[in-house]
Order: structure tokens, then sequence, then C-alpha cells
């Protein structure tokens, strides 16, 4: 059964709207990349210009990292724009598809939750997944060479979330199915609550 899908099935005017929207976002990172590069491209002749041998490398690095921090920008904003990107979370696995702003490759998912041993985020955010020995499930990444199994060799797959509302879902419903560590939080009651609950005086009006 399905219970979580994305992207949302959208009627005739909500793709108008998100062509629309993608259209101008697109421009508006193309325009924001060609300044960015332009700048770059400034701070790198201003380099030659320069007689002391430390400064003309410290602006040639930081023209270096400012032309790449414009490209990675530019290809993370394509990314969130990548319509062949799904997530659909049913009772029993996840069919999802991620992307890659570097390598533009995606990577197709069927993940069965019997096959989780353990399940965490890391530092960014990705979902990190166990799975058994013998597992059914299946990770390929599309290359110009054909399919390459994206589950690594200690049976670990990294899962990336277009969708953050996804994998949100997945951890506060479906922690039990993919393992995933569950925090029980202390309900702390007010004191003149509990002072109220157990005063005889006040439980008869006194």
């Amino acid at each position: 059964m399905l219970l979580y899908e994305y992207p949302p099935k959208l009627d005739i005017h909500g793709k108008q709207q998100k062509a629309i929207h993608d259209l101008n976002e697109h421009r508006k990172m193309k325009k924001n990349m060609y300044k960015n590069l332009i700048l770059a491209g400034i701070i790198f002749v201003i380099g030659f210009f320069v007689s002391t041998v430390i400064i003309k490398v410290l602006l040639w690095v930081i023209a270096l990292g400012n032309a790449l921090t414009a490209l990675l920008l530019y290809n993370v904003s394509a990314l969130s724009r990548d319509t062949s990107l799904y997530t659909r979370i049913y009772d029993d696995r996840i069919e999802h598809c991620q992307g890659s702003a570097i390598s533009k490759k995606h990577t197709y998912i069927t993940l069965y939750y019997s096959d989780i041993t353990e399940s965490y985020q890391n530092n960014n955010g990705d979902l990190i997944v166990h799975l058994k020995h013998g597992y059914k499930s299946i990770a390929e990444t599309e290359t110009k060479h054909g399919k390459e199994n994206a589950i690594s060799q200690d049976n670990t797959l990294k899962l990336k979330f277009q969708d953050t509302k996804a994998k949100l879902f997945l951890i506060e419903n479906l922690y039990e199915e993919i393992k995933y560590p569950h925090k029980e939080y202390n309900i702390i009651e007010d004191e003149e609550d509990e002072d109220d609950k157990w005063d005889p005086l006040h439980k008869h009006g006194l």
C-alpha cells in the first residue's frame, strides 16, 4: 500500500505553475552563475598584475573557489528541478530515485524494510542504511557503461532525499521498519498541575 509519494500528483494548473516557477528559478540561478564566473575572471586577471607571489596565489585561489562555488550552486539548483527524481514509500518497501549534483548520475533504489538491520543519518542529513546478507533490495546507478551496484561491499546504502518530508515521514512513522533509533521524550507536567492532582483539599474544593 502506498503511504507517501513525491512529487505529489498535480492537476494541469498546478503543473503550469510549477513549470513557470522552475523556469524563473533557472533563469535566476543562471544569471547568478554568470555573475560569479565574471567576478572570478576579474579576480584571476588582477592576480597577474600583483607582484607579491603570496597575494597573487591567494587571488587565484579565491577566483578558482568562486568559480567552483558558482558552478556547484547552479548544479544543485538544477538538481532540485529534476523531474525524474521521486520517492514512493510503501508499507513494505521504498522506491526511490536520487541524483548527484556533481556527476549528474541517477540512482534507482528499491529498498525492502525486511533487509534493513540498522539505519541512521550522517552529518549531511543522508539516511545511511545497513542491509543484511542475502538482501533482495536493489540500488543501481546509471553510467555510460551501463548500471553499477550502488550498495557498498559492506552492505551499506546511502539515501539522499530531494524531499525532506519523505525522510521525516520514514523516521517518524516507520522507524521500527527501517530500524531507526527512536527517542522517547519524557513529558514534563506543570508543577502546579502536579500539586493540584495530589492535594486532597483541592480535590474537595477546599
